[in-house]
């Protein structure tokens, strides 16, 4: 089971979205586009990484009013003539085209705009793009953030919405952040199943920035990276003047406990590491507005 949660959107904002897979079970990957093709849609373009045929299975078996018409952009796999018989709808109106080579984003976005092109029903029409991790598998980074700045002008040409999906723990944070800030709307799927940290409130966010030294801690974790217990005693020391053993003692007894709490920061005891948590992100903007006010001392 999973649940979908906001993690950040704007007013008046671009329609596209980028989802974040937390969740362990990959079955699950079709999810989102099966519940949006439940919804009245027109138009839907599927681009799938090597599952084609399940796609089509599990769209067969649970939508009931599938839309006018179906693209799927298989990338990276061996077309077979089993998969088009195993669509819910006439051949003429699913129709499967392949991109054997996962590199080429040109071909890509040529089959996904070729379809969006074609149909002239002028309704609502979604791209969903099932793996970014996959695509991130096959090229670096910028190359990446660039096909997606491309992909989504095209989309907006065409008044279509995309829906994309990444899983985050596939890569580093730096990697994460790049592709989240190309979309104003983020959300994220976590499993149901009683998380052993619960979602910041708002109250949470703000109480988390209150204090200097855990701003500190955050300032320091903003690349992403992990660092050690260590490094932010000396860190706290130097901008609050304050004696190091008196950061460390706060540091490891009340600031590090509370970051935690709010699943903000990791702190590995054993190892006397700590790293940005799962909801890192969420205080980033209330952290964003106190910067500057860090002369503060204890």
């Amino acid at each position: 089971m999973q649940d979908t949660k906001l993690v950040r959107t704007c007013i008046d904002c671009d329609p596209h979205k980028l989802i974040l897979r937390r969740t362990t079970d990959d079955d699950s990957r079709f999810d989102v586009l099966l519940d949006l093709l439940t919804e009245d849609l027109t138009d839907a373009v599927a681009v799938t990484y090597r599952r084609s045929e399940r796609f089509l299975h599990e769209w067969r078996e649970r939508v009931d009013q599938p839309p006018q018409n179906v693209g799927v952009v298989s990338v990276g796999e061996q077309m077979r003539s089993s998969t088009a018989a195993s669509a819910p709808l006439p051949a003429d109106r699913t129709p499967l085209c392949g991109v054997a080579d996962p590199t080429d984003t040109d071909e890509i976005r040529a089959a996904v705009t070729n379809y969006l092109d074609g149909w002239t029903t002028g309704g609502d029409e979604v791209v969903y793009f099932d793996s970014l991790t996959d695509l991130l598998a096959h090229g670096d980074a910028a190359t990446v953030t660039d096909f997606l700045r491309e992909f989504l002008r095209g989309l907006d040409a065409r008044g279509a919405v995309g829906h994309f999906c990444l899983r985050p723990g596939a890569h580093e944070r730096r990697v994460v952040r790049e592709v989240a800030s190309l979309f104003d709307t983020v959300v994220e799927t976590v499993e149901t199943v009683t998380p052993s940290v619960a979602r910041p409130s708002v109250d949470d966010c703000f109480e988390v920035v209150a204090d200097p030294r855990r701003r500190t801690v955050l300032d320091v974790l903003a690349d992403g990276e992990a660092t050690t217990v260590s490094e932010l005693t000396g860190r706290i020391a130097d901008r609050c003047s304050v004696e190091r053993e008196r950061a460390a003692t706060s540091l490891r007894h009340v600031h590090l406990p509370k970051l935690a709490e709010y699943g903000v920061v990791v702190h590995d005891r054993n190892a006397d590491r700590v790293e940005p948590g799962d909801y890192y992100e969420r205080v980033e903007p209330y952290l964003r507005k106190l910067r500057g006010t860090d002369d503060d001392r204890y």
